[in-house]
């Protein structure tokens, strides 16, 4: 099991969750808007001076659909350059409780 985090300019969050949901039906993920921060492409503050958020995607994957996580973000930064993307993995996440 792989923890995927991966922050988004908030502008491209659809694209992102239109992809996923074609290529991984139904995979759980958690999504925190409006996460501030200073990045590669620049700060993402929500303020008048740099008024841009970021989106934040907490995502537990197997390796298959890490791989296929992977290759929507590929493909959109290709598509979309001057948005920032960031993504980490994290291998072996273990859950801490077990759902029946």
């Amino acid at each position: 099991m792989n923890r995927l985090e991966i922050i988004m300019d908030q502008t491209i969050e659809d694209i992102f969750l239109e992809n996923l949901g074609q290529e991984l039906p139904g995979t759980p993920f958690t999504l925190i808007r409006n996460a501030l921060g200073n990045g590669a492409s620049g700060p993402r503050m929500g303020t008048p001076v740099w008024p841009e958020e970021n989106s934040f995607f907490i995502i537990y994957t197997g390796a298959e659909e890490t791989a296929v996580v992977s290759s929507i973000l590929l493909e959109m930064r290709k598509c979309h350059p001057d948005n920032g993307i960031a993504a980490f993995i994290s291998p072996q996440a273990e859950e801490l409780f077990q759902t029946p």
